[in-house]
């Protein structure tokens, strides 16, 4: 293994927390003498969700800076681990003093430090050997080795991450709550844009595969992940009235007619897959955004019944997430039917017989 390989993913997720955390970037401030004041002698009042929401967001972080650190030098990787979350958990407090709507506290400080700290602990036994040094054998047997295998698994966690939000369509454009200001809607273009879309997605399974066999139930069960948590944020989050509009009869056919023409289409070549995973995909978002209706971020962040200030970070960033999905994947797809092209090629060049 190298630390290379990881880098990407720890990039990722320090990226995605620096939006969390900054958002709403502007306007600048400069710190007030109160502000100061919080973050050194701690808060006022604490509120459980927010600490909860710490914890959790840096529990990734953590397990993905362990991995790294593992990969070059493991000795001490868990501490390594924990001091870079710290690190920058107060990085990103000290940003946080020159955006008017943020909060800084010491609290927030040690909340992400102990989620770092419980994501590197997945590498210490006997969680290592129950769960983590399991799943890792088995994402070495079903998905493509190295570095391109790696790209593809942190896009299904963007996918899944986007997810969480039932405020956004479920293979689809905008956003629920500019349903009523939707241009004409055809109801049969509307199935063709899901059914491309799921379609291109279950290709983009089959290419992340190690075997041509098993893409179809992987994404079946990615596709029923993701409706689940839509399923369960939907109550949690969501204002009654809103609650089932992620879904509808025309979303349920597509995804229907996607996942039928799955069936013989991921039994192409490799390269067939790959190629025309990225034009469904890239299809599929541009019909998408067509019959898409976008909310500004005010009515968008008033679709939700939770009460507290990360909402906006949340609606915004897995809307961002929700809506560069598929062109990050037409982007991966195009790169890896580049590289496995050229993989043909110099084995056809090494070996003059063999079939290009």
């Amino acid at each position: 293994m190298t630390a290379r390989r990881y880098r990407g993913s720890l990039v990722v997720w320090a990226l995605l927390i620096a939006y969390a955390s900054l958002y709403p970037f502007f306007p600048l401030r400069l710190p007030a003498a109160e502000a100061l004041t919080g973050f050194l002698f701690g808060p006022r009042y604490m509120i459980r969700s927010d600490i909860a929401f710490n914890v959790v967001a840096y529990v990734p972080l953590g397990l993905f800076a362990a991995l790294y650190f593992r990969a070059g030098d493991g000795r001490r990787a868990i501490a390594k681990a924990v001091a870079l979350g710290a690190g920058y958990s107060l990085l990103m407090e000290a940003l946080q003093l020159f955006v008017p709507s943020r909060h800084v506290s010491s609290v927030d400080v040690a909340a992400n430090t102990f989620g770092a700290l419980l994501g590197a602990l997945a590498f210490v036994d006997p969680l290592h050997a129950l769960l983590t040094r399991p799943l890792a054998q088995l994402r070495e047997r079903l998905v493509s080795p190295g570095a391109w295998g790696d790209a593809g698994l942190v896009l299904v966690m963007l996918w899944l991450l986007a997810q969480l939000n039932p405020a956004l369509p479920f293979f689809g454009a905008g956003d629920i709550g500019g349903e009523g200001e939707a241009r004409v809607q055809i109801v049969v273009l509307q199935w063709a844009a899901v059914a491309m879309a799921i379609c291109g997605f279950g290709l983009f399974v089959s290419a992340l595969l190690r075997a041509d066999a098993g893409s179809l139930r992987v994404t079946l069960v990615l596709l029923s992940l993701a409706l689940w948590l839509k399923f369960a944020a939907a109550p949690l989050l969501l204002q009654p009235h809103f609650r089932a509009d992620w879904v509808d009869q025309a979303r349920v056919g597509g995804i229907a007619v996607g996942v039928l023409a799955l069936v013989p289409l991921r039994k192409l070549s490799r390269p067939g897959r790959i190629y025309l995973g990225l034009i469904l995909i890239l299809a599929g978002a541009l019909f998408a955004k067509i019959f898409g209706a976008y909310s500004p971020v005010e009515a968008l962040v008033r679709l939700f019944r939770w009460p507290h200030g990360q909402v906006g970070s949340f609606a915004t960033l897995t809307r961002f997430l929700h809506e560069l999905w598929p062109f990050a994947a037409v982007v991966f797809l195009s790169a890896l039917w580049v590289h496995e092209r050229r993989a043909v090629a110099a084995a056809a060049a090494v070996s003059p017989g063999a079939p290009s």
